[in-house]
């Protein structure tokens, strides 16, 4: 993943996830050039390319995947060995969780 720090709250969601085998939902921004706007094509080639590496990696496969061409972002949902292989491919920037906690 890139230089941005990975969200606070994702990483609580992945550990929670990782002790009660759950799945987590992140929402992840895809590298672009600054200055560029996002190619659709090429954005879903990333997310595709870093998709299937960590398939391979985890063994896991996402729970549900979709991509936002036109903003450089994918929604995923998965388990934490696999989306913690996600966020580490290159061609992701920086992840968030999809939902904030309930008690707050």
């Amino acid at each position: 993943m890139g230089e941005q720090p990975t969200d606070p709250e994702l990483l609580r969601q992945l550990d929670d996830a990782r002790a009660s085998g759950g799945t987590v939902e992140a929402v992840l921004r895809l590298e672009c050039p600054p200055g560029e706007r996002p190619v659709p094509d090429t954005v879903r080639d990333q997310a595709d390319r870093a998709i299937r590496r960590a398939t391979e990696a985890s063994g896991e496969t996402p729970v549900d995947v979709h991509v936002m061409a036109n903003m450089s972002t994918a929604y995923v949902a998965g388990t934490e060995r696999f989306l913690r292989e996600l966020m580490a491919q290159p061609e992701v920037a920086s992840a968030v969780a999809n939902e904030g906690r309930a008690d707050l």
